[in-house]
C-alpha cells in the first residue's frame, strides 16, 4: 500500500468520523478513537520511513548513474581532446578548411564577374546615351551661342549703337519737350496768381499808406508845435541854472583858495615844529592825521587795489606773473587813483605837524601810488623819505640802529618788539617800507640795489620773524624778474605757507610754484603746489587749472590715473565749472590716453567736442588729441577725418604743438587715405563686374536711392539748421549779434561743408562741378589715384534733382576685360602709393610691410614694380636697422633688376653717389642748413629750416629741421619759443630716436636761462650741436653740450686723446694684415696733427652719427697714432658692409670735413684685429695699401 492510499483513507476515516458520527457517540468512543489516532500514527510513520528510504535508495541509484554517465563522457571527450590534438586530425582540418575557401574563393570570383559583367553593360548603356543627349545639347547651345553672337555683334556694330543713341535722344527730347511744356504751364499759372495778387495787395498797401501818411503828417504838426513850445521854454529854464550854477561855483572857488592859501600861510611845517609837542597836541594831530587823510587815503589805495585785481585777466596756461599788476604796462589805468592818493597824502603830509605817528604811513602810500604810476624815481624818494623819518623821531640816546654785540654791520631794520597790548599802538611801517624800496628797485631793473636791500633784511637780526613771508615774496619777484624761475622756488613755497600774507598772494605763489616744478620735471612737488591752490579756496577759473595741472602732474609723475580721474570727475557734478566742461573732458581724454585706455579717451574727447560751452581753441586741441589716438592706433582715415577737423579752427591754437602736428599729419594721411580709397572703389566696381546685369541694376538702384534720402535729409537740414543746430560760443563779449545768419554762424557753416564733402567729397572750386562729377562717390573720380576728371557737360546724364542717372552709373563698371585690366591697374598703383606713403613719409614700417606682403599676395609671379618693392623693403629694413635683411634686399634687386633705377638708388659706390640719391633733394638742403648751423649762423638756419618744413613732406626729416629751429632759437636767446618747440617735439615724439636732440636743447635752456644779469648775451659755445671752442675742452664741450647721440653710451673722456685704443694692450696683434668681412670693423678719419680743428671734425662726426644713424650705438673718440699722426675712431659696425654704408654716407657729407683740404685727411675702414696691429706697427701707409687692394 501506497502512503498516498494510506492518507486518503485516514483523511475519509477522520472526515467520516468528524461529520457523521453524532457529538455523543464521540464522547462515548474517545478512548477508541485515541486508539485509533495512535494506529493511525504508526501506520503512517511506518509508510513515511518506508517511502523516505525509497527516495533514498532511488536517489543513490541516480547518482551512480550519472557518475556512470559523467565518466563516459569525460572520457569519450578526452579521446576526442586527444585526437583533435593529433597531427591526423589537424592535417585533415586543414585540407577541409582549404578546399572550403577555395570553394568560396571561387563562387566569389564567378559572382563578382557576373556583376562586372553586368555594370559594364549598364555604364556603356549610361554613357552612349549621355553622349546622344550631349550632342543635342551641344548642338542646341552652339545654335543659341551663334544666334548670340550674330545679336552681340549686331548690338556693337555701329548701325546699332547709332540706332540706340537715335532712339534714346529721340526719348530725352520728348520727355525734356513735355516736361518743358509742363514747367512752362506752370510758371505761367504761377506768374499770374503772382501777378494778381501783387496787384491786390498793392492797391491795399497803397490805401492804407495814403490813410497812414495823413494821420501821421496831421500826429507830426500836433506835436511839432507842442515841442517846439516844451522847448523854448525849457532852454530858457536850463539858460537860467547854468547862469546861476556858474556863478555859484566861481564863488566856492574864490572861497576855497582864499582858505587854502590862509591856512597855509597860517599853518607851515615850520611854523608847526616850533610849537611845544605835548600830550594834548599828540592826541589831536594824531586823531585828526589818522581818521581824516590817512584812512581816506588808505581807504582808497585797497580800493584801488581791488579794482586793479577785478580788471587783470591771466593766462593760466603760461607762467603767471607774480603780482596781478605791471606798473610798466597798466600804470594808466589807475593814473586817476594814484593822483588822487598823492594829493589827499600830500594835503595830509603838509597841513598836519610832521611829528605825527602817521606821517610814515601817508609818505608809505605815496610811494606805492607813485609805483603804481611806473615813477620809480619818486617811489624811491618816498620810501627813502619814509625810512629816514625814524631816525629824525628817534632819541638822542636810543641805540635801536647800533650793532648787537658781536656784530660789525648796523641794523637797518626796526625790531618788533610787541607787548600784550601793544596791538593798540601804532606800528611803524619801517621794514614794510624796506620791502617796497627793494621792489622798486626791481621793477626799476636797478637788481644789485635790491638785492642789497634783501640781503641785509635776510641777515639783519632786528628783522621780525613775522615778515619772513614778506621777505621771501620780494626774493622770489626778484628771481622772476632776473629770469631766474629755479631760483624762486624756495622764496615762493615760503610765501604759499605764510598764514600772514593775504590768501591771493599765497594762491599766486603756490600757482608759479607748481608752474616752475612742472617746467622743471618735478611733477610729484609740483602737484603738491596745485593741490595747495585748491586748498586756498581761489577763484573759480584759478581753481580748475590748478585742478587740471594737478591731474596732468599726477599722470606724469607715475600716480594711479585712477585717482585723477576721479577728482576730475567729481568736479563735473558741479555747476560753478560748467564754463569748463571741454576742458575737463580733454584733460581726462589725455589722462586715459597717457593710460593707454584709448576706448576711454575716445569716449572723453568727443564728450568735450560735443559740450555747448567748447570753444574754437578747445576744438582744436581736442581735435587734434582725437586724431593722435587714432593715428596711434593706426587708424589713417579716422585719424585724417580728425587732423581735417583740427585744420578748420587751427587758427584760435596757432602756436600749440599738438595742432601744429596735426596739421603736418593731415596733409601726409592724405596721400594714405586716397590709395585706400581707390582700392575700395576698384575692388567694389571689379566686384560688381562679376555680377549679372540683372544684380548690377539692383545694386546701382539701391545706390541711388541712398542718394535719394542723402539729398532729402541734406535739405531738411539746410532748412532746419538754423533752428536745430548749437551756437557756439567764443567767450567773446564782443562778438556780434548776428550769428542766426549762415555765413556769420561758423558752427552752420561747418555743418554745412562738412555735409557737402559727405556727399560730393573734396572738389575744385569751377563751373558746372556737379555735371562733371556726379558720380564720384560711385566711380571715385574724386580720388587721388583714379582716372581725370571730365568736363564735359554730355559725359554724365543727370536727372532733374542733378542726381546722376542708372545708364551713367552703369557705365563706370568694367564689363570688358579692357576695363577690368585698367581697374587692377589702378589697385596696383594705389598699393604702391599706399606702401611708398606708410614708409617714406609715415615711417609705420609694420603697416608699409603688410601693404607690400597684400600686394604680392593678391598680384604673384614677375610684376613691373616687383624692384620698387624691394626697394622699398630695404628702405624699410635700412630704417629698422635690420642691415641683414637690408643686405639680402640689395642683392636681389641688383641681381634681378640690375638695370633698374632703384637698383642705382642702393648700389654703393666708394664716392658716395647713388646711396644717398633718395630724396636728394631734401638731404641735400637738410645739409646746407646743417653746415650753417655749425658755422652759428642761427638766423639764417631759423628761417631755413621752417621753410624746410613747409616744403618738404618727409617726416624724417621734418622732425631733423623741428629739432634745428629749436637750436637756432636758443641760439639767438629766444629760449621761451626754444623750449615750446622742444617740449612739443618731445610731447608728439616720445620714442623717437632723435628725443635726446630735444632733451639737450632743454638743457641748454634751463642751463642758460639762470643768468646773473638780465643784459648777459647768451654763451655759445654751449649750444647743442655747436663746435666747441677751444681742444682742452673740446672732449667734454662734445659730449656735454652738443648735440647727443640716440645712445646711452659715455660721453668721451677729455684724456682720451691720449689714450691708446681700450683693451688693445691685453690682446696681441695678429702677425699680419686680413680680410675678414663678417668681424667688428670701425671707421677712421686720420689727420696729420692735433688742431683745434679735429675737434670740430670730431664734434661734427658726433652729431652726424646722431642724425644719420640714431639707431646704432656710435661713438667717435680720438686717439693719436704717433706724434704726427691722429685718427678719429667711430665705432663700432657689426661688419665691413655697415662700416662701408656708414663711410659711404659719411663721404657724400662734405660740411663734416669742411676745414680740411681734400689732401689733409684720408678716410678707411678697418677690422678690429687689423686696427690693433695698425696701433702696435704705426705704419698707416703700409695699412692703406692693404686696404686699398682688399677694399676698394
Amino acid at each position: 500500500m501506497s502512503l498516498r492510499t494510506v492518507l486518503s483513507y485516514i483523511f475519509i476515516f477522520v472526515v467520516s468520523f468528524v461529520f457523521v458520527l453524532p457529538a455523543t457517540a464521540q464522547k462515548l468512543n474517545t478512548d477508541s478513537l485515541a486508539t485509533a489516532r495512535k494506529k493511525v500514527q504508526d501506520s503512517t510513520n511506518a509508510a513515511r520511513k518506508q517511502y523516505f528510504d525509497s527516495l533514498r535508495a532511488d536517489r543513490a541509484h541516480v547518482n551512480d548513474s550519472m557518475k556512470a554517465a559523467r565518466k563516459v563522457v569525460t572520457d569519450s571527450i578526452a579521446a576526442v581532446r586527444k585526437y583533435r590534438e593529433s597531427k591526423r586530425y589537424t592535417d585533415s582540418v586543414a585540407k577541409a578548411r582549404l578546399r572550403k575557401a577555395e570553394a568560396l574563393q571561387a563562387t566569389r570570383a564567378k559572382y563578382f564577374d557576373s556583376v562586372k559583367a553586368v555594370r559594364q553593360h549598364t555604364t556603356d548603356s549610361t554613357v552612349a546615351a549621355r553622349k546622344a543627349v550631349t550632342d543635342s545639347v551641344r548642338a542646341v547651345l552652339k545654335k543659341r551661342t551663334d544666334s548670340l553672337a550674330v545679336v552681340r555683334k549686331y548690338r556693337e556694330s555701329k548701325r546699332y549703337g547709332d540706332s540706340v543713341a537715335v532712339v534714346r535722344q529721340g526719348k530725352l527730347d520728348s520727355i525734356k519737350a513735355v516736361r518743358k511744356i509742363f514747367n512752362d504751364s506752370v510758371a505761367t499759372t504761377r506768374k499770374h496768381i503772382n501777378d494778381s495778387m501783387t496787384a491786390a495787395r498793392k492797391a491795399y498797401n497803397d490805401s492804407v499808406t495814403a490813410v497812414r501818411t495823413k494821420f501821421t503828417d496831421s500826429l507830426k504838426v500836433v506835436r511839432k508845435a507842442r515841442t517846439d513850445s516844451l522847448a523854448q521854454a525849457k532852454e530858457k529854464r536850463e539858460k537860467d541854472q547854468k547862469t546861476r550854477a556858474k556863478l555859484k561855483e566861481e564863488k566856492m572857488q574864490l572861497a576855497l583858495e582864499l582858505k587854502i592859501n590862509k591856512k597855509r600861510q597860517a599853518w607851515s611845517n615850520e611854523k608847526m615844529l616850533k610849537k611845544k609837542w605835548g600830550v594834548p597836541r599828540q592826541i589831536v594831530q594824531n586823531t585828526f592825521t589818522r581818521y581824516n587823510y590817512y584812512f581816506n587815503t588808505d581807504r582808497k589805495m585797497d580800493e584801488a587795489l581791488d579794482n586793479m585785481q577785478r580788471a587783470s585777466r591771466d593766462n593760466y596756461d603760461s607762467l603767471l606773473a607774480l603780482f596781478p599788476f605791471d606798473p610798466d604796462r597798466d600804470s594808466a589805468l589807475l593814473s586817476q587813483d594814484m593822483d588822487s592818493i598823492i594829493q589827499k597824502a600830500s594835503v595830509g603830509i603838509q597841513i598836519h605837524d610832521p611829528r605825527t605817528k602817521w606821517g610814515d604811513d601817508l609818505y608809505m602810500l605815496m610811494g606805492q601810488a607813485y609805483y603804481y604810476k611806473a615813477d620809480y624815481d619818486n617811489a624811491a624818494t618816498a620810501f627813502r623819505y619814509t625810512l629816514s623819518l625814524r631816525d629824525k623821531k628817534k632819541k638822542p640816546n636810543s641805540s635801536s640802529n647800533r650793532p648787537k654785540p658781536g656784530s660789525k654791520v648796523p641794523s637797518i631794520a626796526q625790531a618788533d618788539n610787541q607787548k600784550m597790548l601793544d596791538f593798540l599802538k601804532h606800528r611803524s611801517v619801517h621794514n614794510e617800507a624796506l620791502l617796497w624800496l627793494a621792489r622798486t628797485y626791481t621793477e626799476w631793473k636797478q637788481d644789485g640795489n635790491a638785492e642789497s636791500v634783501l640781503d641785509l633784511l635776510d641777515t639783519d637780526p632786528n628783522f621780525p620773524k613775522s615778515m619772513r613771508g614778506r621777505l621771501a615774496l620780494e626774493r622770489a619777484y626778484l628771481a622772476l624778474s632776473q629770469n631766474d624761475p629755479k631760483g624762486a622756488v624756495k622764496h615762493l613755497d615760503i610765501v604759499a605757507k605764510d598764514s600772514d600774507l593775504p590768501s591771493w598772494v599765497r594762491t599766486r605763489a603756490a600757482y608759479i610754484n607748481g608752474q616752475v616744478l612742472q617746467q622743471e620735471g618735478q611733477y610729484a612737488a609740483a602737484a603738491d603746489n596745485f593741490k595747495r591752490v585748491v586748498d586756498l579756496h581761489p577763484k573759480v577759473e584759478m581753481d580748475f587749472y590748478a585742478r587740471k595741472n594737478t591731474a596732468f602732474n599726477q599722470m606724469n609723475a607715475g600716480v594711479d590715473q585712477d585717482e585723477a580721474l576721479s577728482s576730475l570727475k567729481k568736479i563735473l557734478n558741479d555747476g560753478k565749472y560748467s564754463n569748463y566742461y571741454e576742458q575737463i573732458y580733454y584733460v581726462m581724454g589725455r589722462l586715459a590716453a597717457g593710460s593707454n585706455k584709448t576706448d576711454d579717451a575716445i569716449v572723453y574727447f568727443k564728450k568735450g567736442l560735443q559740450s555747448s560751452k567748447s570753444t574754437k581753441k578747445q576744438k582744436a586741441l581736442s581735435f587734434a588729441a582725437l586724431g593722435n589716438v587714432y593715428y596711434n592706433q593706426h587708424n589713417y582715415p579716422q585719424a585724417k577725418n580728425y587732423y581735417d577737423s583740427a585744420a578748420v579752427v587751427a587758427a584760435a591754437a596757432a602756436n600749440d604743438s599738438d595742432v601744429i602736428v596735426a596739421l603736418k599729419r593731415g596733409s601726409v594721411l592724405g596721400q594714405v587715405t586716397g590709395p585706400a580709397n581707390t582700392i575700395y572703389v576698384s575692388d567694389s566696381l571689379l566686384a560688381l563686374s562679376a555680377m549679372s546685369e540683372k544684380d548690377q541694376r539692383s545694386v546701382v538702384r539701391r545706390y541711388l536711392r541712398s542718394l535719394e534720402q542723402a539729398r532729402a535729409d541734406s535739405i531738411f537740414r539746410s532748412e532746419n539748421g538754423l533752428n536745430n543746430a548749437p551756437v557756439e560760443s567764443n567767450n567773446d563779449p564782443n562778438a556780434p549779434s548776428f550769428a542766426n545768419w549762415y555765413f556769420s554762424n561758423p558752427v552752420l557753416m561747418q555743418q554745412g561743408s562738412s555735409e557737402f564733402k559727405r556727399k560730393w567729397g573734396n572738389r575744385t572750386l569751377s563751373d558746372n562741378w556737379r555735371r562733371s562729377s556726379a558720380i564720384s562717390g560711385f566711380a571715385n573720380k574724386n580720388t587721388q589715384s583714379a582716372a581725370p576728371e571730365t568736363t564735359d557737360e554730355n559725359a554724365v546724364e543727370l536727372d532733374e534733382n542733378g542726381l546722376p542717372t542708372e545708364d551713367a552709373l552703369l557705365a563706370f563698371i568694367p564689363n570688358t576685360d579692357a576695363e577690368r585690366a585698367d581697374a587692377t591697374q589702378r589697385i596696383k598703383a594705389a598699393y604702391m602709393d599706399m606702401g611708398n606713403a606708410y614708409i617714406k613719409l609715415l615711417e609705420d614700417y609694420p603697416q608699409g610691410l603688410s601693404t607690400l606682403d597684400t600686394f604680392e599676395k593678391r598680384f604673384p609671379g614677375k610684376s613691373p614694380r616687383a624692384a620698387e618693392v624691394l626697394y622699398l623693403r630695404y628702405l624699410a629694413a635700412i630704417k629698422q636697422n635690420q642691415l641683414d635683411a637690408a643686405k639680402n634686399y640689395s642683392a636681389s634687386l641688383l641681381q634681378d633688376y640690375g638695370d633698374s633705377r632703384w637698383a642705382a638708388l642702393v648700389r654703393p659706390t666708394e664716392d658716395g653717389d647713388g646711396i644717398t640719391n633718395n630724396n636728394a633733394g631734401v638731404a641735400e638742403y637738410y645739409d646746407n642748413v646743417y653746415n650753417l648751423m655749425l658755422q652759428r649762423q642761427y638766423t639764417e638756419v631759423l628761417r631755413l629750416s621752417r621753410d624746410g618744413q613747409k616744403n618738404y613732406n618727409d617726416s624724417g626729416y621734418i622732425k631733423r629741421f623741428r629739432i634745428v629751429e629749436a637750436v637756432a632759437l636758443a641760439g639767438i636767446g629766444e629760449y621761451d619759443l626754444a623750449d615750446t618747440v622742444a617740449t612739443g617735439f618731445i610731447r608728439a615724439n616720445p620714442n623717437d630716436a632723435l628725443k635726446p636732440w630735444a632733451d639737450a636743447v632743454l638743457a641748454f635752456i634751463k642751463k642758460n636761462r639762470v643768468a646773473p644779469s638780465v643784459n648777459a648775451a647768451p654763451p655759445t659755445s654751449a649750444l647743442p650741436g655747436a663746435p666747441p671752442s677751444s681742444a682742452v675742452t673740446s672732449a667734454a664741450n662734445a659730449a656735454a653740450n652738443a648735440t647727443p647721440p640716440a645712445t646711452t653710451s659715455k660721453p668721451a673722456d677729455t684724456t682720451a686723446v691720449n689714450q691708446p685704443n681700450a683693451g688693445s694692450s691685453n690682446i696681441p696683434p695678429p702677425p699680419a694684415y686680413s680680410y675678414n668681412s663678417k668681424a667688428e670693423h670701425y671707421a677712421v678719419f686720420s689727420f696729420a696733427v692735433m688742431e683745434q680743428r679735429t675737434m670740430g671734425v670730431k664734434a661734427a662726426m658726433g652729431d652726424f652719427n646722431s642724425f644719420k644713424f640714431p639707431a646704432m650705438t656710435l661713438r667717435s673718440d680720438v686717439e693719436m697714432l704717433n706724434n704726427d699722426r691722429g685718427l678719429i675712431l667711430t665705432r663700432k659696425f657689426d661688419n665691413a658692409l655697415q662700416a662701408k654704408i656708414y663711410m659711404n654716407m659719411l663721404r657724400a657729407t662734405p660740411q663734416v670735413f669742411r676745414e680740411y683740404k681734400d689732401n689733409e685727411y684720408e678716410l678707411f675702414t678697418i677690422s678690429a684685429d687689423n686696427y690693433r696691429k695698425l696701433k702696435a706697427d704705426k705704419d698707416l701707409k703700409a695699412y692703406m695699401n692693404f686696404y686699398k687692394a682688399n677694399y676698394k
